[in-house]
């Protein structure tokens, strides 16, 4: 028998179950994957709290990899034994997994199932973030919220190393104190008063160009004030909570406001491509080293826990 996690109800942490099941063979089309690294993200506590209303019983996760281990009709381009990852694909969170062919990538052998897991969902939005969204220039200022966290330290890096200055923003004075080290220009704490004044100061008291809000209510209307007229809030996050910009006030000053995921800008059709580019930043060193933590996958409970508590830095992995 195999193991997974389903959810039979939306809620807190504790319905998060972890069952036996029996995995079919796969289809047209498709493969059987045994997982390897499963990458934990923060969406993932949005289909199992309720923010995405889905089908239940509904199996979690969207990000994994692993290796082939038997393939169906018509699938060309894989073969048993190849390692491969995924960045959004439900029903991640199990030992192995049948899933359609087109939504795999080939991983390169000198990137580990653990790396991928930890870098493909979060790399892949690093990088639709930098390149699709807003393409970011050397010269642009530019603030990260939730600079710690698994797409922040990514993006983070990825901003510094085009040139750009960055205003990163924290939880807490020991998240500052790492992200100091990677020598991003400024480091602030996003849970102390006058933000907005505090991010245009660190930009000689002009407003930035863009602004990465991965936190949601506790930032967002500082976001907004730190901006310059015709700047752009990309909204990708709610950490602390659901939230919605002053609409007119956006308007009146020219402000982009854009609420992007990352199935908008990545797909079969360029996925490759762009993991390929995530790759090769990381093996240059441009994001760093990867910190994982690991949890079991029976300890999926743990894991979520340790994302509402936003006191983790970098990626989470469940380990099959």
């Amino acid at each position: 028998m195999n193991q997974r996690i389903r959810i039979y109800q939306q809620g807190t942490p504790a319905v998060l179950t972890y069952e036996s099941f029996t995995l079919e063979k796969p289809g047209r089309g498709q493969v059987a994957i045994r997982h390897e690294a499963i990458g934990v993200n923060y969406v993932d506590t949005m289909f199992r709290d309720g923010t995405f209303k889905i089908p239940l019983p509904f199996s979690m996760g969207v990000e994994a990899a692993g290796v082939v281990e038997a393939v169906g009709a018509d699938v060309q381009h894989l073969k048993t034994g190849d390692r491969v990852g995924y960045f959004f694909a439900p029903g991640a969170y199990a030992d192995s997994r049948v899933i359609d062919a087109a939504a795999l990538i080939k991983l390169p052998t000198d990137i580990s199932s653990e790396q991928a897991a930890g870098l493909l969902s979060k790399g892949l939005t690093a990088w639709a973030l930098v390149k699709q969204v807003h393409a970011l220039r050397a010269g642009e200022t530019v603030v990260v919220h939730g600079a710690s966290g698994g797409v922040g330290t990514l993006l983070t890096r990825w901003a510094k190393s085009i040139g750009a200055k960055v205003i990163a923003t924290v939880g807490s004075a020991a998240k500052a104190r790492i992200i100091e080290s990677w020598g991003i220009d400024t480091v602030l704490r996003s849970d102390e008063p006058h933000l907005a004044e505090r991010m245009k100061a660190a930009n000689g008291g002009a407003g930035v160009d863009v602004v990465y809000d991965l936190v949601g209510r506790q930032t967002l209307e500082a976001s907004t004030h730190a901006l310059r007229d015709g700047g752009d809030l990309v909204h990708v996050g709610n950490a602390s909570g659901m939230a919605a910009p002053d609409s007119t006030l956006l308007a009146a000053r020219g402000i982009r406001y854009v609420q992007p995921s990352t199935p908008q800008y990545v797909n079969t059709e360029n996925q490759n491509t762009a993991a390929s580019e995530v790759f090769e930043r990381f093996r240059e060193g441009a994001l760093g080293p990867l910190e994982l933590s690991r949890y079991r996958l029976e300890d999926a409970v743990l894991a979520h826990q340790a994302i509402a508590a936003r006191k983790h830095t970098g990626s989470i992995l469940l380990m099959p």
